[in-house]
């Protein structure tokens, strides 16, 4: 797969948490114990718990535990989920920065201003059970269009775009794009999205999230 589509099918496949049940093709998840606490779902399994994120999608918080992200997320949409290769589908993350949060970190507009997108894509392949060897890959976390096909969009509070995250009021993060299937081989992709800042020399996370699913390729690498 060309390092540019990578690039692109990483960013907007997965604004979104921290392993997810996907097909009857990923089979880590087995007799789940499904626990509800206001508004956060735990799904706990023999080896680990998984926090899911709110709202219409197949993702959980991660790899960076929720309680280390600043970002207050209010819901996640990916339509349609589970995602399909050869189709156009579309995502929106809403959510905030708490004002204590904000407060207490002393956070500036340039902080957020410079923040980035890290994603991190792997994948076990169908074909004779094959690794894919994870590859990471970052971005400035701004409004841009990233090809002809391929956006991210940040919206304010009172819906207006913006260049970057705003430190009041909520924000909108929508992408839209599509997975060219002779790019993708057959398997279980799984992708990670951590966006973070950078506040006094010190590494803070907005939000992490992880998606894994069964994608149908007609190509490869």
């Amino acid at each position: 797969m060309r390092t540019d589509m990578i690039l692109h099918l990483g960013l907007l496949f997965c604004l979104g948490a921290a392993a997810a049940p996907t097909s009857s093709h990923n089979n880590d998840m087995q007799h789940p114990l499904l626990t509800e606490n206001k508004n956060t779902i735990i799904i706990e399994s023999s080896n680990h718990k998984q926090i899911l994120v709110p709202g219409h999608n197949d993702a959980f918080y991660g790899p960076i535990p929720k309680a280390q992200q600043i970002f207050d997320i209010e819901f996640l949409e990916i339509a349609p989920s589970p995602i399909l290769v050869n189709k156009y589908f579309f995502i929106l993350l809403r959510g905030e920065i708490p004002p204590s949060t904000r407060q207490k970190l002393h956070l500036e507009p340039s902080d957020v201003a410079n923040a980035t997108l890290s994603i991190t894509l792997s994948a076990v392949l169908e074909e004779g059970n094959r690794k894919q060897e994870a590859r990471t890959y970052t971005i400035p976390l701004r409004t841009a269009e990233l090809a002809e096909e391929a956006h991210l969009g940040i919206r304010n509070a009172t819906g207006a775009y913006v260049d970057y995250l705003t430190l009041k009021g909520r924000n909108d993060i929508l992408t839209d794009n599509w997975i060219p299937g002779p790019f993708v081989e057959t398997g279980t992709w799984t992708f990670e999205i951590v966006a973070s800042l950078t506040k006094d020399k010190n590494e803070v996370c907005l939000f992490a999230l992880t998606l894994t699913q069964w994608l149908e390729g007609d190509g490869g690498w």
